[in-house]
């Protein structure tokens, strides 16, 4: 943990200022240990240099994802992650140069590395499961501006309006237990100046087949989340291969059985493709505790909450195309 971090974090209970008490530091200077300690006597750990503001019980509800970032990582898709998602969403990389950045949801820890890689100046980089003790170490190794924090995102313990740059909730903000006080949580961290920039599973419900086809996904959502961490890998890695067979892997992508998504072309384009194949499908049905689709109403309500002012909100008419492009995510301006 970097000293600086300090002037970011918060009590995600009261928000009160916490001081740092029996701090080690390591030769680099950053804090391997110590206690955070909040106004109101509240004590929160930092081991291995991870502030820890994570209770054992809310770290169940997303112990699924961190045996999905553990086993799978997503360090071969920076091509999807670059030329997709974030070139739909902000342009290019460009945005990150010389911002703080938060990461809310950083997963495998993987796209705060490339955010770094990017220009960023300081990437804050929030996660709930146990892949901080894990494949974040290993992908975060070795950069001085990059932070893990383990929390909970609906509770961010970043102080409110501390950050003027970005703060990016990718493809995660469905996986918390409430989507619209997640969303309030992260925009209240978010400066004058700042973004917040989120996107959220779409619920499309319009027609007969799209009517079957959402039961459908409820009903194998509902069977999956009984099963083993090895049962879902297993189911996840069949349907990768079967997604190869010509018609009969794109009917059951159709039918919600698995999910590939688009593969750019590239190096490496089958294993890529298999991956994608393996991951989204486990990502779709693992067992975590939330997975929350919203209607295109839903979604404009809750941008209008937050941000009223609709010349600050930028993708509002890309993200509702149907099909959008893909990894978009809206950006609300403050």
């Amino acid at each position: 943990m970097t000293p600086n971090l300090l002037d970011y974090l918060c009590d995600p209970v009261d928000r009160s200022p916490l001081s740092l008490k029996d701090a080690i530091y390591e030769t680099s200077g950053e804090i391997s240990s110590g206690t955070l300690v909040s106004g109101s006597g509240r004590t929160y750990p930092i081991r291995d240099g991870v502030p820890r503001f994570a209770t054992p019980e809310v770290q169940q509800s997303v112990v699924s994802f961190g045996d999905e970032w553990n086993s799978f990582n997503f360090d071969e898709f920076r091509i999807n992650w670059a030329d997709l998602s974030m070139k739909h969403t902000f342009g290019g990389l460009d945005v990150f140069q010389g911002k703080v950045v938060v990461d809310a949801g950083a997963g495998s820890g993987i796209q705060s590395r490339w955010i770094s890689e990017a220009g960023a100046r300081h990437v804050i980089a929030l996660e709930l499961s146990h892949s901080v003790d894990d494949v974040m170490k290993r992908n975060l190794r070795g950069l001085p501006n990059v932070d893990v924090v383990q929390c909970s995102i609906d509770r961010p313990p970043i102080r409110n309006a501390s950050i003027a740059g970005i703060v990016l909730c990718h493809n995660v903000i469905q996986h918390t237990q409430s989507v619209e006080l997640t969303a309030n949580a992260l925009w209240n961290i978010v400066a004058p100046g700042g973004e917040f920039v989120f996107n959220c599973y779409p619920k499309n419900d319009k027609g007969v087949l799209r009517k079957l086809r959402l039961r459908l996904y409820s009903i194998l959502r509902g069977f999956f989340a009984k099963r083993s961490f090895a049962f879902i890998l297993g189911y996840s890695r069949l349907m990768a291969a079967i997604r190869f067979v010509p018609l009969l892997g794109w009917a059951l992508e159709k039918s919600m059985f698995m999910v590939r998504g688009p593969v750019p072309p590239g190096p490496n384009y089958f294993r890529r493709a298999y991956r994608s194949t393996a991951l989204n499908t486990f990502d779709c049905y693992g067992s975590h505790s939330y997975q929350h689709l919203k209607t295109e109403e839903e979604i404009r309500s809750l941008v209008h909450e937050l941000q009223p002012d609709t010349g600050k909100v930028l993708n509002i008419d890309r993200y509702f195309q149907r099909p959008p492009p893909v990894g978009i995510a809206l950006r609300l301006r403050k």
